[in-house]
């Protein structure tokens, strides 16, 4: 039950993540830049956070001396560089090249979950990973882009991306074991925060000028996709499976699709409801696949 808990708040949280490209569609309107957006969004969460922490909940900011490294390299790589290289890939790419790119980081949890933890890699779950990926890339349609002009530092980011989202999902799966939600996004995005200080004082003039409308919705950018989808999706990391919760937070593109195609009016064609059977087929692949087998191991004990 646990495991199933876990799994429903990755989804949930994927969702949430999902909002995220109509409410930045709409903060760009207004002229905000992406890495502006991103400082203001870690520091607002860090914010929320640290307020109600210190005054009522002050064990949480303990942490031991031993974990200080990997909190370090948790905020500055996985959150603060991360989110950075994503958008250098937007930059270099466009943002459907880049969508695709970052989904290939549950290739990469998988990989390490068979080279540092040895767990078995079948080929189904390979297969399933495969079929959701490439769900992936006809929701976000792909086969739009112009993948010939893709050049070596679009590529580059693209996949720097998706690696420390995959360090992301490894570190925050580890630390929960010893930390709650609430102190490793609390860290987090207080170090990435601080790591970004320079960029958010280079925008002070430019800050002094955005509107209420735009502060509004940083604010919720800040405390929705960022504050509360993160929130669930490392409370969730403590109770599922590496592989399958990797995959999973591929409904995030699904969610995206939706949420653009009702509130942008952006059209739902034929190829992205395909990609939407793909990557759900892949996800269900990889959730029958481990039913079968415990009921196997059940037979078999018996």
């Amino acid at each position: 039950m646990k495991e199933a808990y876990g799994y429903i708040l990755i989804v949930a949280a994927s969702i949430i993540w999902g909002t995220m490209g109509v409410f930045g569609t709409l903060a760009f309107q207004y002229g905000i830049d992406p890495v502006t957006l991103t400082t203001l969004r870690i520091l607002i969460s860090a914010g929320t956070m640290l307020i109600p922490i210190a005054l009522f909940k002050r064990e949480l900011l303990k942490v031991e001396r031993k974990d200080l490294p990997l909190l370090l390299i948790f905020g500055i790589l996985a959150v603060a560089f991360q989110r950075i290289a994503y958008f250098f890939t937007v930059d270099f790419t466009t943002p459907t090249t880049a969508a695709v790119l970052f989904y290939t980081y549950p290739a990469f949890v998988t990989m390490y979950v068979a080279v540092s933890l040895r767990e078995r890699v079948t080929f189904t779950t390979v297969f399933a990973i495969t079929l959701a990926f490439l769900g992936s890339v006809l929701v976000v349609r792909a086969y739009e882009s112009s993948w010939l002009s893709l050049g070596i530092s679009g590529f580059a980011f693209g996949i720097l991306t998706s690696v420390l989202f995959a360090l992301y999902f490894v570190l925050t799966k580890k630390l929960r074991s010893r930390y709650t939600n609430w102190t490793l996004l609390l860290y987090g995005d207080g170090i990435g925060a601080i790591a970004l200080a320079p960029v958010l004082f280079l925008s002070l003039p430019k800050m002094a000028l955005y509107s209420l409308q735009l502060w509004a919705l940083i604010l919720v950018i800040a405390w929705f996709p960022s504050l509360m989808a993160y929130l669930l999706f490392s409370h969730a990391l403590k109770y599922v499976e590496s592989s399958k919760g990797s995959v999973l937070s591929i409904t995030e593109p699904l969610a995206t699709s939706l949420f653009s195609s009702v509130f942008l009016g952006e059209k739902f064609e034929t190829l992205q409801i395909l990609g939407v059977g793909l990557a759900l087929g892949g996800i269900v692949l990889l959730f029958y696949q481990q039913k079968t087998k415990q009921k196997n191991t059940t037979k078999y004990e018996t």
